[in-house]
């Protein structure tokens, strides 16, 4: 073989390799093409179907958000609400207890007034009475005498 002859072959397989990698680039192209409209197709799916349910997990979330800050609101509420009237309640106790001690201490001292009188006449009645005196009879101490050393 000649040199011409080995540069034309190496010439060939130049063009030859030249021309695979341009129809591998062309595959990969088209490869290429077809994916992207495939996640183009997907995306479009996913929006289609994913969106309103994002769209509603979002609003569910968002009215979830305000129940919370309305339930603290009205445990707040609550909360001072009862504070008050357990205040209100201790307070008209109190006074209850103040205006109960007037007449509750007049009625203890005449109720005292009264067992002093039912306590002298119980002990009257033990040493004889008037009935002793009318008699005149001398009175008797002999259950007392335990009393005097």
């Amino acid at each position: 073989m000649s040199e011409s002859s080995g540069v034309t072959v190496l010439l060939a397989v130049i063009a030859l390799s030249s021309l695979v990698q341009g129809a591998i680039l062309l595959g990969l192209a088209w490869g290429g093409r077809r994916l992207t409209q495939r996640v183009n197709e997907l995306q479009g799916r996913v929006d289609r179907d994913l969106r309103p349910a994002l769209d509603s997990l979002r609003h569910l979330s968002r009215n979830l958000s305000e129940t919370s800050d309305l339930a603290v609101v009205q445990v707040r509420r609550l909360e001072g609400f009862l504070g008050d009237a357990f205040d209100r309640i201790e307070d008209t106790r109190r006074q209850i207890q103040r205006a109960a001690r007037v007449p509750l201490g007049a009625l203890d001292r005449a109720s005292a007034v009264f067992r002093s009188v039912r306590r002298g006449l119980d002990v009257y009645h033990r040493l004889g009475g008037l009935q002793t005196q009318a008699r005149g009879r001398a009175r008797s101490y002999r259950e007392d005498e335990h009393l005097f050393i």
